[in-house]
């Protein structure tokens, strides 16, 4: 069984078009095995592009992009917005290099496990929705990375089911992190969000 969360699945491929809707907006995105929510936008995906506020900002860090959804959606909901999209999984960075082709300014994409050590204090917003299956201790490592890669008084936005350890998430962001809300809980699923310290 391929784990979206390794480098280079070895499913063979067999692409599919869905369609994504979040925030009044829908876009059709190529998806493909061995990827994330291969079959459409994940629950927890929409009620972070749902709950998520970028106004003002000029950077955003889509980490964990999986094939795009976030970007293609949110992109258009803020077009100031410069994106970056970061994943770990090959064949999930070649889909969103994909599905963000026609949007301007272009996301610059990734192929990466975490954040490159050179994006430190780059970002005004990071979004995650974390990779659970790969484990508490590499979920917890992105929290960490995430700090060090937002500007000061940037925001890390990252939803959670609390039967997928909510509660021990928002414990260490309030480890990491100057302040912690909770923009979004509903039906199980929070969504944090975190704000770097004024260094």
């Amino acid at each position: 069984m391929d784990h979206y969360f390794l480098g280079d699945p070895s499913a063979p491929s067999d692409e599919r078009i869905v369609r994504a809707e979040a925030r009044g907006i829908a876009v059709e995105l190529v998806t493909d095995r061995g990827v994330f929510s291969k079959a459409g936008l994940d629950e927890g995906t929409r009620r972070l592009i749902e709950s998520v506020d970028l106004t003002g900002a000029a950077t955003a860090l889509d980490l964990g992009c999986g094939y795009g959804p976030v970007t293609a959606i949110l992109a258009r909901a803020y077009p100031g917005v410069r994106w970056w999209m970061i994943d770990i999984n090959r064949r999930a960075v070649e889909l969103a290099r994909r599905n963000t082709a026609d949007l301007v300014p272009q996301p610059v994409v990734l192929q990466h496990d975490g954040i490159p050590n050179e994006l430190e204090s780059f970002f005004d917003h990071v979004l995650l929705n974390p990779p659970i299956r790969a484990g508490k201790s590499v979920v917890f490592r992105l929290y960490e990375e995430a700090r060090r890669a937002l500007k000061p008084g940037g925001k890390l936005w990252v939803v959670i089911q609390k039967k997928h350890g909510a509660p021990s998430t928002e414990a260490r962001l309030r480890e990491l992190f100057e302040s912690v809300d909770v923009a979004h809980r509903k039906s199980g699923y929070f969504v944090f969000c975190a704000v770097a310290a004024l260094r």
